[in-house]
């Protein structure tokens, strides 16, 4: 089976220069967690995501473990002042730059693979030559396969 077998070609994306808090209202209206982000160009400029935008809120000494005690530490009133600061700037400020990408004919256990070791992403974005977005794969798209097809078919088609 053929990675463009199971994308989604109906898509929800951003654009680099969309301001944060547009493209969280998107996301909680579509109940989506990531969308792609494309340049004007339509090729991919990374993943907005929830994690994204919180590894950006966390303080990095909160992060990188330099604070023995994390329960001393100011909680809502920092996440809330750098979330603040965040939301109104561009979205290409909070991108993860490096998406999980395949090309529409990969396997369908190669599209597997990197979605189990990257572990960052519970999507892949399947990709043209030219790096424009075709379509989105989740790993529940591919269980939602396989539980459909139970034993599959070997048909690489």
């Amino acid at each position: 089976m053929l990675a463009k077998r199971i994308m989604v070609t109906h898509l929800i994306t951003a654009q680099v220069d969309e301001c944060i808090s547009d493209v969280l209202t998107r996301m909680r209206d579509s109940d989506l967690r990531m969308l792609p982000v494309l340049h004007p160009d339509k090729t991919i400029a990374g993943i907005f995501s929830t994690v994204s935008l919180l590894s950006h809120i966390v303080p990095d000494y909160i992060v990188s473990g330099d604070l023995d005690q994390v329960s001393y530490a100011p909680d809502m009133g920092i996440l809330h002042q750098h979330y603040t600061e965040l939301s109104t700037q561009k979205v290409a400020v909070a991108l993860d730059k490096v998406p999980i990408t395949v090309h529409p004919h990969d396997s369908l256990l190669s599209v597997a693979a990197s979605l189990a070791s990257f572990c960052k992403h519970e999507y892949v974005l399947v990709v043209d030559d030219q790096e424009k977005l075709l379509g989105i794969i989740s790993a529940g798209d591919i269980l939602d396969f396989l539980q459909l097809t139970k034993q599959g078919d070997g048909n690489d088609a």
